[in-house]
């Protein structure tokens, strides 16, 4: 069975076999993740600079502006990994995929046909 975890932070996943594929942020602590779990494909997606910089800057207008905390923190960042993802599942067929949350999950299958290609071959972590 090949199946593939998406996730933003690796933290809350638990161990995975070497037929497991990961797409995940390129971050510190996933670098880390990835150095005890030697054997498992895992994908970077390495934010580009305007990425992080266009955060920041809306970041800064919801929590200053609109006084909204937590809610709105790094949107840019999760539309750029969510719709990398969604293009790299729809290339290829797996027969399980496992997101880090049910947001994320929603994001990535509305592209690309893709939730029709996993309809029945989804879980949460």
């Amino acid at each position: 069975m090949v199946k593939v975890i998406v996730a933003m932070d690796l933290s809350d996943v638990p161990i995975v076999d070497s037929e497991t594929e990961i797409y995940t942020v390129l971050s510190k602590n996933n670098k880390k993740w990835a150095n005890d779990h030697k054997g498992v494909g895992i994908q970077f997606i390495k934010m580009p600079a305007y990425i992080k910089v266009g955060d920041k800057v809306v970041n800064t207008f919801v929590q200053k502006a609109l006084k909204i905390k937590d809610n709105y923190n790094d949107m840019l960042r999760f539309v750029y990994f969510s719709h990398l993802v969604s293009y790299y599942i729809s290339q290829r067929k797996f027969d399980l995929v496992v997101f880090e949350n049910q947001y994320l999950c929603e994001k990535v299958l509305m592209q690309f046909n893709n939730s029709e290609r996993y309809q029945d071959q989804v879980e949460i972590l």
